[in-house]
């Protein structure tokens, strides 16, 4: 009779598997054919990349949208809950029959960002503006903060 052989970390058949599939997957998407030019960001399912800036009396947040027509963007705020939304649609015009596209490197589909917003901002007067592919929305903050220091008290 055999001895019971026991597996141990990386021994395991399946586990090397998994490995391997890992790592075949890995290299076939960093190819530099795959690379990511998209103005969302994939990884995180399609959101923009934004930029949020805090001055004195309010919040700045600068979301890339390039290309994009602003009527194509919605921005919505409920329950102090911001967010961002559109869709990049593909139009791809060739002149005349005999043009192909060979490559096409950029990106379409739709996106959504979502902020929770401080208890300090005067949602009723959010701006937004539209420069050089990327949007502007302007936060005013209210006077009346909640924010208080906590003193601690000794034992």
């Amino acid at each position: 009779m055999n001895p019971i052989k026991r597996w141990n970390g990386d021994d395991q058949p399946l586990r090397k598997f998994k490995n391997e599939l890992d790592g075949m997957f890995e290299r076939f998407f960093n190819d530099p054919f795959f690379t990511n030019r998209s103005f969302w960001n994939r990884e995180q399912g399609g959101s923009l990349a934004c930029n949020i800036r805090e001055k004195k009396d309010k919040y700045i947040v600068e979301a890339e949208i390039p290309g994009m027509d602003p009527a194509d963007i919605e921005i919505e705020v409920d329950n102090n809950m911001l967010t961002i939304k559109g869709e990049k649609k593909q139009q791809i015009e060739t002149e005349d029959n005999e043009t192909e596209m060979r490559i096409i490197e950029h990106s379409y589909g739709s996106f959504q960002r979502s902020f929770a917003l401080p208890d300090n901002v005067n949602t009723d007067k959010i701006s937004a503006d539209h420069k050089n592919g990327i949007l502007y929305l302007h936060i005013p903050k209210t006077k009346d903060s909640n924010k208080r220091r906590i003193q601690i008290n000794k034992q």
